[in-house]
């Protein structure tokens, strides 16, 4: 899933997407994928954490099509099935 497809599903500005998923989470774009810069299991729980309250805050305001977005093994963002 593209970077812009993410960022229309979630009505947020593709900057805003990128800033959060770059900055705040800590992932960088690798072959295509977003994987985590460091692997340190305090580094993954505030990837989770981040990623659960950005996914959490979308459902709250009662936008169901978020649960279609989850992360890969790679760390990248995909489409669920």
């Amino acid at each position: 899933m593209k970077r812009s497809e993410i960022a229309l599903k979630l009505e947020i500005p593709k900057n805003t997407f990128y800033e959060k998923v770059h900055d705040t989470l800590g992932y960088r774009k690798v072959y295509a994928r977003w994987v985590p810069k460091m692997l340190k299991e305090d580094h993954k729980l505030q990837v989770n954490e981040s990623s659960c309250l950005l996914v959490g805050s979308q459902q709250d305001n009662g936008d169901e099509d978020t649960t279609q977005i989850g992360v890969g093994p790679g760390g990248d963002f995909r489409a669920k099935n």
